[in-house]
């Protein structure tokens, strides 16, 4: 639920963490959202203002704040994040700017299996992700467990841990997948997975280790260093903020001519234009849903 009243806490010398609720949904996460966009467009971190907050960090159910404590007080952050949530408006009047981007995913893939057999070698034997997933959501098959997976349409929450990490939920929580993390976690992870861990979704960026069930693979770059690909050229991220996401299942044969076509630099990302995205509407569909 979301709390009446925010939790603020102690994140070390220069942080403040402000806890909206205790629910991932995407009524907290817009809540946590537009806090972040209601601070950023403050004259107190405005270029022609005094910088007393360094940088905001919107997650799905908080926001880390970092600032300088020489300028603003803790007590007086507390004060000033109080405001902007006075002046952010009612919840249900909340819009966001939301694109659609489709990443092709080639599940139950031949990498995420090496990667698996390794852990079970070197670490300790564990079933695999794939039938792990399906058997504790009620999924009789693979297939099932693709579809499932498949169907929805996933709202990105949250972005960061590593390289532009994204953390997805779907729009329509009956898809939610629930899984527990390796334990313990694996040493490293390939490029492009798709993790389960929890009830979130998660694509990997970079080679990373974690402990994510791994249900497949995408060819498609999310992360851009040398921002060669169109989608990097203002940024080295592929993701923000409430984009959604559609997974599209693919054959290895396809990932292979995919990964050649990023290669050469000819891959061209299924992005749509900016679209606003209504909590009010999207609420509604979810009642309806339920009754």
């Amino acid at each position: 639920m979301i709390y009446q009243k925010p939790r603020y806490r102690v994140a070390g010398e220069r942080h403040l963490l402000v806890e909206l609720g205790d629910e991932i949904s995407l009524a907290t996460n817009f809540k946590a959202i537009a806090l972040a966009q209601k601070m950023i467009g403050s004259p107190d971190i405005g270029p022609t203002g005094i910088k007393a907050v360094i940088d905001v960090v919107p997650s799905f159910t908080t926001v880390l704040i970092q600032y300088q404590p020489q300028i603003i007080s803790f007590e007086g952050l507390i004060r000033f994040c109080d405001h902007c949530l006075q002046h952010i408006g009612q919840l249900q009047d909340l819009e966001l700017a939301s694109r659609l981007i489709e990443i092709p995913v080639a599940y139950n893939d031949r990498w995420c299996q090496a990667c698996f057999e390794q852990y079970c070698q070197t670490i300790k034997p564990i079933e695999r992700n794939p039938e792990f997933v399906a058997r504790l959501n009620g999924l009789r098959s693979l297939d099932e467990l693709i579809n499932y997976h498949s169907t929805p349409i996933w709202w990105v929450g949250s972005v960061g841990f590593v390289a532009g990490l994204p953390i997805l939920i779907p729009l329509d929580p009956s898809f939610r997948l629930y899984a527990p993390k390796y334990d313990p976690p694996r040493t490293w992870t390939p490029k492009g997975t798709i993790g389960v861990g929890g009830g979130l979704t998660a694509i990997y960026p970079i080679v990373i280790p974690d402990g994510y069930q791994m249900l497949g693979r995408t060819p498609v770059p999310i992360f851009d260093q040398k921002q060669r690909l169109q989608p990097f050229r203002e940024r080295m991220f592929l993701f923000q903020l409430g984009d959604r996401v559609k997974f599209r299942p693919i054959s290895e044969e396809e990932f292979e001519a995919i990964e050649t076509e990023v290669e050469v630099g000819r891959y061209e990302y299924k992005i749509s234009e900016l679209q606003k995205f209504d909590l009010s509407l999207y609420l509604q569909q979810e009642q309806l849903s339920n009754a």
